[in-house]
């Protein structure tokens, strides 16, 4: 057993994308949430997409640095 810490896009080479599992602080309650690759999702599932949430059948033009930035999220 074992726990994913990062992952890698070679869409973004230069960025390492930690899973917020990973992260030992609290973080901020985001201003809205992402659904991706919904194309491959079961057809059972219903997602719960809130006002504010994107959608997305495969993966966003936007990074997740990128979003994180436009969010005001963005930490350096």
């Amino acid at each position: 057993c074992g726990s994913a810490l990062w992952l890698y896009d070679p869409t973004w080479p230069e960025l390492v994308h930690p899973f917020a599992s990973a992260i030992d602080t609290d973080l901020p309650k985001p201003p809205e949430k992402v659904h991706l690759m919904l194309k491959y999702k079961a057809n059972w599932v219903e997602p719960v997409v809130g006002k504010k949430d994107k959608v997305f059948e495969v993966y966003p033009e936007e990074s997740i640095a990128d979003w994180h930035k436009r969010t005001g999220m963005w930490v350096d």
